[in-house]
């Protein structure tokens, strides 16, 4: 398929200057082993983005959505660039088959949309999505926000990572499992990761702007809400453990995850 798309994107013109990077040496050492899978309908867009992508460092391959999770499976991405307006249910199925796959072994998500409806826009970040972008889009763009995704993965140097616990709660952020006296509970990506940074920095409040932007990335498309729904999902989820009450809700500031009683 990816031999296919190439083929036909010969001869494009138009190119785009190169991408301005600001990636740090530790940043350029660290992405050589990242890989980038476009799930994209659009052959001569796909190209165009893959190779400025490659031109940035990331190994890169294509799918044109028909055997997108086989890709998946077959290549480990670290990040998903999809086009969310595959034909069908296509897109969303796809997030559906991700959701199953081991947490450390399942991809960002960056998805590309020609429009978008508000309800769109929030099913998609509760499914998982990192961020959003709208067609038609500038290259440089993509690639700058591919690259803030990537910048907040940890590391992939195979470095230990620490295991948390917090009274009966447990985050390993290597397998990505999360248990509540001792029982397994069912996180979605950005709820794993809304439990994993309050986790790390317990008893400290911080607001539903600093949960944004440094759980969505700071130039992502969700809004407040996105975070407000990302909380009550996640206390649903702890609430037949008994842990729900400590992801608190700090009046007039933010949330915390804190065992104190009151704001």
């Amino acid at each position: 398929m990816e031999a296919e798309i190439i083929s036909a994107a010969q001869g494009l013109g138009g190119a785009e200057p190169p991408a301005r990077s600001d990636w740090s040496d530790t940043d350029r050492q660290d992405v050589a082993t990242r890989r980038v899978l476009i799930v994209e309908r659009d052959i001569a867009l796909a190209c165009a983005l893959k190779s400025r992508l490659t031109e940035a460092g990331l190994i890169v391959t294509l799918d044109s959505g028909g055997q997108a999770f086989a890709a998946v499976e077959r290549d480990s991405p670290d990040l998903l660039v999809l086009d969310w307006n595959l034909p069908g249910d296509r897109a969303p199925q796809l997030l559906q088959q991700l959701i199953r796959i081991e947490p450390r072994r399942r991809p960002r998500l960056l998805a590309v949309s020609q429009a978008c409806s508000e309800q769109q826009l929030l099913s998609g970040f509760e499914l998982g999505v990192d961020d959003f972008v709208f067609k038609p889009y500038s290259v440089a763009e993509v690639v700058a926000r591919v690259q803030a995704i990537l910048r907040s993965m940890p590391s992939s140097d195979g470095g230990p990572l620490e295991i948390l616990s917090f009274h009966e709660l447990r985050v390993d952020p290597f397998s990505g499992g999360v248990t509540a006296r001792e029982q397994p509970v069912q996180l979605r990506p950005q709820e794993f990761r809304l439990l994993h940074f309050l986790m790390q920095r317990a008893d400290r409040v911080f607001s539903r702007a600093q949960l944004l932007a440094r759980i969505w990335g700071e130039h992502s498309l969700a809004d407040l809400r996105a975070v407000d729904v990302t909380v009550q999902r996640t206390r649903k989820a702890l609430l037949p453990h008994g842990c729900a009450d400590y992801l608190q809700t700090v009046r007039g500031v933010g949330y915390r995850l804190s065992a104190r009683q009151g704001s």
